[in-house]
């Protein structure tokens, strides 16, 4: 019954239908941290809404410091409800054994079911509903010069390294997942940015969703090849033929042929052949996001917490780290 509600809710709310709100998401989460958790609110004796959430370990739980469920891995977050839905924060809070919750993945759309931001980024998407061909009929209109550009580094790319190959698996093994993860993690060495997989937790996330093979919460793995020698790949998450661009890398010495381009330049392209209506590109608003959007969405930031003792020492607690990691 609570699944089939859930399932319910996604369907009926554009904004929730990504794979980061299906309920595929919060179990592969539920064995990575053992302090997962999902509420399920009631309205009239009848499930309404759900929020999946976690504690990071056990002294967060005991002070009811929460966070948005998957972590950082997680590029969206809020209430799964039913239409005509309301609830305060405080209220959610209290209902869900929650001290203090600091959130910055809050999905634009939240808003109809009572949760508000208090500041808001950008992120972009990409809309294949009318098929790849209409896209870039469109996109050559409204960017001609991005889009031969693009077909210039194209070629080069091939007279420079041999003809390009494009590979989409949608049911990958865990060595080509773990492909994508030793290349983004020697970007991160090698660009100083913080290590998403350092934490052990973040792998079996990942290792979960893999084993689970979800069809609500697939992760899909495609690469760029070319000469034998491979350009780019991509690790992603697919939920109802929208795909969550997650997690994309190149080979940085051939970054002057833009291979990270011409990989999402070909998933658009074969997006017919596997089903892919919609790309969501995350939070960003870069000028390579920019270039292939056609449409904006919001990622809201925000800081709730309960009075009382126990909200105020989560929130002391959540401070005093945010002190020590600046």
């Amino acid at each position: 019954m609570e699944l089939a509600a859930w399932r319910t809710f996604q369907a009926a709310t554009p904004h929730l239908r990504r794979a980061f709100f299906s309920p595929g998401f919060a179990r592969a989460c539920s064995e990575a941290w053992p302090e997962a958790r999902v509420a399920v609110f009631r309205r009239g004796g009848e499930i309404a809404a759900f929020f999946p959430f976690q504690f990071a370990g056990t002294w967060q739980r005991r002070v009811g410091l929460a966070q948005r469920i998957g972590s950082n891995l997680s590029d969206h977050s809020g209430v799964i409800a039913r239409p005509g839905f309301k609830i305060t924060p405080a209220e959610m809070l209290r209902l869900s054994g929650i001290g203090a919750l600091f959130i910055d993945h809050l999905t634009g759309g939240q808003e109809v079911f009572g949760l508000e931001a208090e500041e808001w980024r950008l992120g972009h998407t990409i809309d294949l509903a009318g098929g790849a061909e209409a896209y870039f009929a469109a996109l050559g209109v409204a960017n001609k010069g991005f889009l031969a550009d693009t077909e210039r580094r194209m070629r080069r790319l091939e007279k420079d390294y041999g003809t390009a190959e494009f590979t989409f698996v949608d049911q990958p093994g865990w060595e080509e997942v773990q492909a994508v993860i030793d290349a983004k993690r020697a970007q991160y060495a090698r660009t100083g940015a913080g290590d998403s997989f350092a934490d052990p937790a973040h792998l079996r996330l990942i290792q979960a969703l893999v084993a689970t093979a979800d069809p609500e919460c697939r992760p899909v793995v495609s690469t760029l090849s070319a000469g034998g020698r491979v350009l780019a790949r991509h690790l992603g998450l697919l939920h109802a033929g929208r795909l969550s661009y997650w997690f994309p890398v190149y080979d940085v010495e051939a970054q002057k042929v833009s291979p990270g381009r011409t990989l999402l330049w070909r998933t658009i392209r074969d997006a017919d052949r596997h089903g892919i209506v919609w790309i969501d590109r995350g939070e960003g608003d870069s000028q390579a996001k920019r270039d292939f959007s056609t449409g904006v969405q919001q990622f809201g930031l925000a800081a709730w917490r309960m009075g009382g003792v126990r909200g105020l020492a989560a929130d002391a607690v959540q401070r005093l780290r945010w002190r020590l990691a600046g």
